[in-house]
């Protein structure tokens, strides 16, 4: 029998695993972005800190993401800081082609609003802003999201289990 092995994916960090691997994620603000690869028993999570770095727009993310996808080439950086950055990253390090995105399972969790505002701010809170992000790049690229876990005040856990192709997540509760 083979010896699970757990891989804890830290902020700004991506993890990728296959065989008895169980990967990991304990989100707050920041998302977790789950890529199931049933077929191929490849499996991803990006645990991502910000929706898109300063001065890119979200629209030029979306097309920037779409292009890299299409020459199936590397991002300019592999990492997972920026939502916009992760989503790419997935992708070009699980070696993930354009015509099997129709096979890829998705799964968004965390987002959470984690600090209390004695007044709202002008912009949503910046959980809400990487859920949103990641769901409209996904969205843009043709990727299902087959589930989503996200918002409120509680963090949560993203587990992966790649042994039996399955995902969970779990609330966190919160304590004052």
């Amino acid at each position: 029998m083979t010896d699970i092995r757990e891989i804890q994916v830290h902020m700004c960090a991506i993890g990728i695993g296959s065989g008895a691997d169980v990967l990991r994620a304990t989100l707050g603000s920041c998302v977790g972005i789950g890529v199931l690869w049933r077929e191929r028993g490849l499996y991803g999570l990006a645990h991502c800190l910000l929706p898109e770095a300063p001065g890119h727009a979200a629209s030029h993310a979306s097309s920037q993401v779409a292009n890299q996808s299409q020459a199936h080439s590397q991002p300019a950086a592999i990492g997972a800081k920026y939502v916009t950055q992760a989503i790419p990253s997935l992708l070009s390090l699980m070696q993930i082609q354009r015509s099997s995105y129709r096979e890829l399972e998705v799964v968004l969790a965390g987002g959470a609003n984690m600090v209390h505002y004695v007044r709202r701010p002008s912009h949503a809170p910046i959980g809400e802003q990487n859920f949103r992000t990641a769901q409209r790049l996904l969205d843009a690229l043709g990727v299902r999201i087959v589930h989503t876990d996200v918002g409120g005040e509680s963090g949560r856990q993203l587990l992966i289990d790649c042994r039996q192709h399955s995902f969970v997540v779990k609330k966190i509760a919160r304590t004052l």
